[in-house]
């Protein structure tokens, strides 16, 4: 954290630690770094800094109207997006007239982010879904109005993708660019058999925005029972069972008691997944119960990271963009203590200065105790109390 370069737009020299104390940016972001004992620093040939990523970068990168060469640089937790952001950065500076040049970063070329995919399309599938009738040529000209080349080869319809249109993953996609090139007022529409009306509620809504956000954000749903056991829920993650709220003459050993907490039955996924690849990224929204009188639901987020590499930093940056993304809210973490949670890595999640959630690596021991082979971390949100 010595390391000293000029950071943009300064005059001086700075070392890291001067530029997360003083410097407005540093400031801001350095939360994201408060567990890590080195930074990630990019250099060139001659060792002079580029970058201090993901804080700011140097003043060797300034831009003035005398610049000649750019260099593109994206950084992110995801590979994938990651190189979907550098396909479209990079295809965008090509329209303005900008030649491209690709660099090898461990082993892989940035021109890769850059390479055509081919998708098959079936004529029927189009036809079928838009009720239309229209041949493997006409569908040809209504993906090429929507500037993707297509060919037929074989009765079927070979699609070239660019690689900025990373939105377009299946052969239905391409459906719906046919349609676009069609034109949706061209296609006639006929009323549905049920004449009933009806509609989500907020609520719902809201929870289906927050799902799709974290699916966004690489995890994958879970859906767990309301109904769990006493194991899992306390002993395995060493919470006080003082308030249990016990199910009455159960039929069955594993579902028990309501649960007060959906973050246990996420690290049981994680116990029952084991032998599958990591990174698992779990998440899930549903009701919570809490023993008052009378009981009282609540409707609570959380989520999951279980992998060698999983960190407080990691979860919270996923905290923040959920509520950045949904709600535009700001939330401050607050140091505290959970026996699920390891210590010295737990935070309760305020908004408006009232508690919310809490967030945190998990304890090794109930890490242990569920069997997992990696670290985990996480945080639930109880929505009830500020969004839903």
């Amino acid at each position: 954290r010595e390391h000293k370069f000029v950071p943009l737009l300064m005059k001086n020299e700075m070392t890291v630690s001067q530029i997360l104390d003083e410097t407005d940016t540093g400031k801001e972001y350095s939360s994201l770094l408060t567990d890590i004992k080195t930074v990630p620093m990019i250099l060139d040939q001659k060792q002079n800094t580029i970058s201090f990523p993901p804080i700011i970068n140097s003043s060797l990168t300034s831009v003035s109207t005398k610049t000649r060469n750019l260099l593109v640089e994206v950084t992110g937790n995801e590979f994938e997006a990651v190189a979907d952001t550098l396909a479209v950065i990079g295809i965008t500076l090509q329209g303005l007239g900008f030649t491209l040049y690709d660099i090898k970063t461990d082993s892989r070329s940035s021109a890769d982010s850059l390479k055509d995919r081919i998708i098959s399309l079936e004529p029927n599938l189009v036809n079928q879904t838009l009720g239309i009738m229209l041949s493997a040529e006409n569908i040809c000209k209504m993906l090429k109005k929507c500037r993707l080349d297509a060919t037929i080869k074989s009765k079927k319809i070979l699609c070239k993708i660019p690689s900025y249109r990373f939105d377009i993953l299946g052969p239905m996609d391409l459906v719906e660019e046919v349609a676009l090139g069609y034109g949706i007022q061209n296609i006639s529409t006929t009323l549905p058999p049920s004449t009933s009306i009806g509609q989500k509620s907020q609520t719902t809504q809201k929870l289906d925005e927050l799902t799709q956000i974290m699916i966004g954000l690489g995890y994958t749903e879970a859906l767990n029972s309301s109904l769990t056991n006493r194991q899992t829920l306390y002993d395995n993650t060493k919470r006080d069972p003082s308030k249990l709220i016990e199910v009455v003459e159960s039929k069955s050993q594993e579902h028990t008691v309501l649960r007060d907490s959906i973050l246990p039955g996420l690290l049981e996924n994680l116990s029952t997944n084991i032998h599958e690849s990591y990174p698992q990224k779990l998440f899930e929204t549903g009701i919570i119960f809490t023993n008052d009188a009378p009981i009282k639901e609540s409707i609570s987020l959380a989520c999951v990271s279980a992998h060698k590499e999983s960190a407080y930093t990691e979860i919270k940056s996923i905290l923040q963009s959920l509520l950045k993304t949904d709600a535009n809210i700001e939330c401050q973490t607050k140091t505290s203590t959970d026996p699920m949670l390891a210590k010295g890595k737990t935070a309760d999640i305020l908004v408006n200065g009232k508690k919310v959630g809490i967030i945190g690596e998990i304890d090794p021991q109930v890490i242990d105790n569920f069997k997992i082979r990696v670290p985990v971390s996480g945080f639930e949100l109880v929505l009830s109390e500020f969004i839903v």
